[in-house]
């Protein structure tokens, strides 16, 4: 069964409290939309798989500057000049925060989910042909879109 748009409100909603709430960032949530495969070619993606009675994968997609951006925050304040072991490791607990949030947003509203661990990657591979929703959050640092592909299963 598809979600409907309430859910996916709801990931922008998380979206929006995690990127204030632990970084303090200002953001402003940009209009979803639907699309077949990730539109640009994002730098850097964390990816997590949704499990349970509530089934797809949630992808967060932005450029390499905006991810040493927000890594540096997350650090503190630190400069970044390139993403290392322990800014990859940063990127993967930034996605898992994003998705551990939707994840309870979601049990909170009666479904049984639980969250694989987080995958990164560079230089998105343009062969998925997912249709995906879209939530596209601006932030000082840039862009983050989060693609969410998530279905609920039927008992």
């Amino acid at each position: 069964m598809a979600l409907s748009m309430e859910y996916y409100q709801a990931v922008s909603r998380v979206g929006s409290n995690v990127l204030s709430g632990y970084l303090g960032m200002s953001v402003s949530t940009l209009e979803l939309r639907e699309q077949v495969q990730l539109s640009t070619d994002p730098d850097v993606s964390v990816k997590i798989e949704m499990l349970g009675q509530l089934d797809g994968r949630i992808i967060c997609a932005m450029n390499e500057e905006t991810a040493k951006q927000i890594v540096g925050r997350m650090f503190g304040g630190m400069e970044i000049q390139q993403l290392d072991e322990m800014g990859w490791s940063a990127i993967m607990e930034f996605g898992n925060w994003f998705v551990s949030g939707i994840a309870t947003e979601f049990s909170n509203q009666g479904l049984d989910v639980n969250i694989s661990h987080p995958s990164v990657e560079q230089q998105q591979e343009k062969a998925s042909l997912d249709h995906f929703v879209v939530t596209p959050l601006e932030s000082e640092y840039g862009v983050i879109d989060i693609y969410s592909k998530l279905v609920i299963k039927s008992a």
